[in-house]
């Protein structure tokens, strides 16, 4: 990693700092905060050079550096925008809005839940979970309820950034349908006034209820004492759809937040 070797010893230099009452030792944190201010930019590519300073298990370069990623020229990029499966570079992309009409079509609004994968992390360790969700088209917003003291809430509260995916059981290639969201996530307490405001406009808790034999102000109050809804602000969602070529488009589309401000 040569372009590390201005770093080198860097983890070192700001483990210690010198002030006129004497040394005094920096936290891990503090180190890596440090580094990651210090650090240059690498490629995506790049591997740990033989110069480089000791650093603690679990540490990766993501966690000094920015990470450079050559974009144009990445699988999902070509798929998406590329020239590969006879269209021209940039021809087949759908509009932002209409690349979420199909995300909703496919995936169901308020009221419908999906049976998704939740991929969250924790000290560089990721962890996957199948979870209910339901999106809201109104804000592109995944909503979960989801009992307390699970490790994918653990992990939310420690580091909220998260991927979900959603797909239809696959039977043929033709047929490939599904949905990657990448995203914020946030855990809403029962306390919270958004908490059943949430469930009533989105969650469709009522078949929950009604399996269970209890009345909707029994599920709703039982919920707040021992769930939390998981909220995750969609930043980004890839979708999968043979059957777009039919109509002209490209197979995979995505939809940003930022396009759609």
């Amino acid at each position: 990693m040569n372009v590390l070797k201005s770093t080198s010893f860097l983890l070192f230099s700001i483990t210690f700092t010198w002030s006129s009452y004497g040394m005094t030792t920096l936290s891990a944190k503090e180190v890596k905060v440090q580094a990651a201010k210090e650090a240059k930019a690498i490629e995506v590519e790049a591997s740990l050079s033989d110069d480089h300073p000791a650093i603690e298990e679990g540490v990766t370069c993501a966690d000094c550096h920015e990470i450079k990623l050559d974009a144009k020229t990445t699988a999902t990029q070509v798929w998406l925008t590329g020239e590969y499966l006879g269209f021209a570079k940039n021809e087949g992309a759908m509009k932002n809005e209409k690349v979420k009409e199909e995300i909703v079509k496919a995936m169901g609004g308020k009221k419908k839940s999906g049976t998704c994968v939740l991929g969250t992390c924790i000290n560089n360790t990721p962890t996957t979970t199948t979870s209910e969700f339901t999106l809201n088209p109104d804000t592109m917003t995944l909503h979960g309820i989801h009992e307390k003291g699970t490790a994918k809430l653990l992990h939310i509260k420690q580091n909220p950034r998260v991927s979900l995916d959603w797909h239809k059981e696959f039977t043929d290639w033709g047929l490939i349908l599904c949905i990657q969201f990448t995203g914020r996530a946030e855990l809403i307490e029962g306390t919270d006034p958004e908490f059943e405001k949430i469930m009533i406009d989105c969650i469709p808790y009522e078949k929950s209820a009604k399996q269970r034999k209890i009345t909707l102000d029994q599920a709703r109050t039982m919920s707040k004492q021992m769930m939390l809804i998981t909220r995750i602000v969609v930043d980004e969602a890839t979708i999968t759809n043979m059957q777009f070529r039919k109509e002209g488009y490209r197979p995979w589309q995505r939809w940003t937040r930022e396009m759609a401000k």
